[in-house]
Order: C-alpha cells, then structure tokens, then sequence
C-alpha cells in the first residue's frame, strides 16, 4: 500500500476514534509522547486528550478532515488540511474550522500520531 494512502487511513481511523471516544482505538493511535495543541492554544497529553474524549467532557458531534496532503519519509509523515467540527464543550456547542498540521511517527512498525497543531481559520 501506497504510504501517503496509508496515512489517510490512519487520520480517517483517528477521526473515527475521537467521533466514538473510542478509547481502545485512541491508545493505539496517538503516540505515549503526544503533544497537541488545540486551536485555543491549549495543549494536550495523550492521556488527557484520551481523557477529555471518553469522559464527555469534550463530545464531538460531527468532525471532518477536508484538503489533506500527505509529505512522507520513511519513518515521519506530515499531513495538512482543514477539520471542520460541531463540539459540545463545557455545556455550549461549539463550531469550530481549522487549519491543522499532524505528525505521525513509525515506531516499531507501527504508526502513531505525534504532534498536532490547529490554527482558527476566519469564519466565511
């Protein structure tokens, strides 16, 4: 399989995986060093990413990836592109788009997310 072909699926699984709060799918996704940070500028460990999505503190109602490009290497890959998302946070819904950066790592042969950075796109 074609490696950038590959790494789509994996955003499509992370993008499943956070819809779900999956937490199974979560732990083999993101990797035990990630850092994320949300558009807000806060940022977040995986656990506590992986605590936020399975706790209901952060529900996604509805989460898409749009204009993905994939620049890979032999053992990182970046992907860009824009998640449009519905998020009931804190008792309030939520609208949020963003342009993002995602860095996925092969480590053991197995692909984890790394870092992933979101930035607020201007409303339409």
């Amino acid at each position: 399989m074609d490696q950038a072909v590959r790494i789509l699926l994996l955003e499509e699984e992370r993008r499943a995986a956070m819809l779900a709060g999956d937490e199974h799918a979560l732990r083999r996704l993101l990797a035990p060093d990630l850092r994320y940070v949300h558009s807000t500028g806060s940022a977040d460990s995986r656990e506590s990413l992986i605590a936020r999505l399975t706790s209901g503190h952060v529900v996604y109602q509805r989460l898409c990836f749009d204009r993905l490009a994939v620049t890979h290497m032999p053992d990182c890959a970046l992907v860009s592109g824009e998640m449009h998302a519905q998020v009931h946070r804190d008792g309030e819904l939520r609208d949020i788009t963003t342009c993002y950066l995602a860095v996925w790592l092969r480590r053991e042969d197995a692909w984890q997310l790394a870092a992933f950075q979101g930035t607020t796109l201007p409303a339409h």
